[in-house]
């Protein structure tokens, strides 16, 4: 990662672009470090009693948190969201462990972490990112069984 963004810099010498507007192109190797602790931070916490609400959303991603409680609390019980949307379970395996994990840049302020685990036999789970002001926020979480949680919202509380 740090040749690449070595090459880049290089790169923009030759066109005569400043390092400064190349440092506010792309994410850093440093923040999609952060990106990827904080997404492992958030699966070391799930066995147990884990509140996904406590994780930082997206302003659009919570919002329709929120939208789906408020829907829940009218109805009962739940609407779209009946698991932790990090794992679709609602407890973890005894075999539960982060076995790995790698990050991507997505566009300019962007990141994917992709977890693989354990969690009743191998599992691989990914969460897409947006960063803003230095901070990471969840933007969408994908599972085997739910490919993108922020449509499964969308189109559950249409």
């Amino acid at each position: 990662m740090a040749l690449m963004q070595s090459m880049v810099l290089a790169g923009l010498a030759v066109v005569g672009a400043s390092p400064a507007v190349a440092a506010t192109a792309t994410v850093t190797a440093a923040e999609l470090g952060a990106a990827q602790r904080y997404v492992e931070s958030i699966y070391a916490r799930l066995p147990g009693d884990f509140d996904y609400r406590s994780v930082r959303y997206t302003p659009a991603l919570k919002a329709l948190i929120a939208r789906d409680d408020a829907c829940a609390a009218a109805g009962g019980g739940y609407c779209v969201i009946d698991a932790v949307p990090f794992c679709d379970c609602q407890d973890t395996g005894t075999d539960y462990r982060v076995v790995g994990s790698t990050v991507t840049a997505i566009g300019r302020s962007g990141a994917r972490v992709t977890v693989n685990m354990r969690n009743g036999g191998k599992v691989r789970y990914s969460v897409d990112l947006a960063l803003a002001k230095g901070v990471w926020y969840v933007a969408d979480i994908a599972t085997p069984a739910t490919p993108s949680f922020a449509a499964k919202l969308k189109q559950g509380l249409h």
